[in-house]
């Protein structure tokens, strides 16, 4: 995880060097996609009608594909997918084999509003839910997903054009999930904060 951080504010500087003789006022406008990835945080909570409580932590993977159009210069409206992938967590202390995933995966839509400097911030809403599964190597192979619930993100950074169409950057990113998730005989409660670091590229046709 450290070398993915590293890895992430090497490629945001050198994107910075590289796009000094680029316009600085941009306006974007038309078709809009965006692409971002990047180590994520946060703990995934959950406690049942048995009294039973769990807690599930990590090291993970966070991955956010928006795609929609500007309604207006600088203000983009969108779908939104997100993912946090959780591979051999801890759940109540206890480590799982990298056989193992825990995901939180959001799907929703927001806006996007940009800076002529090309600063942006983005707010989504939407449903989220988790999923838990093993791969088939192991002999409890299978997967569980809970019911969908609220769930809500934020996201604020900058980019730098790197051509007409094309931007590069980075995002500090916050959402969260609640849910209730029930079935024959149990019932359960869900909720998470998950927060970290993206690079993003994004195409979008600019002025």
């Amino acid at each position: 995880m450290k070398k993915t951080i590293l890895a992430t504010m090497v490629v945001c500087s050198s994107i910075t060097v590289f796009s000094q003789s680029t316009p600085s006022k941009v306006s974007h406008d038309g078709f809009y996609l965006s692409m971002a990835a990047g180590p994520a945080f946060g703990n995934i909570n959950g406690d049942d009608n048995t009294g039973k409580d769990y807690k599930v932590k990590g090291e993970a993977f966070g991955l956010d594909v928006q795609i929609g159009g500007a309604i207006k210069p600088n203000l983009i409206l969108h779908a939104t997918l997100q993912n946090k992938t959780l591979v051999g967590p801890k759940i109540n202390g206890v480590k799982m084999d990298n056989d193992h995933t825990f995901q939180e995966l959001f799907y929703g839509a927001g806006l996007t509003k940009y800076t002529a400097d090309n600063f942006f911030f983005t707010g989504n809403v939407g449903l989220g839910n988790f999923l838990q599964t093993e791969s088939a190597n192991n002999s409890n192979s299978g997967g569980t997903t809970t019911d969908p619930g609220f769930s809500f993100n934020i996201k604020a950074g900058k980019e730098w054009m790197v051509s007409k169409k094309w931007g590069l950057g980075g995002a500090l990113f916050y959402g969260r999930t609640s849910l209730k998730n029930s079935g024959a005989g149990y019932s359960e409660k869900w909720n998470s904060n998950r927060f970290g670091l993206y690079f993003q590229a994004t195409l979008c046709r600019s002025k």
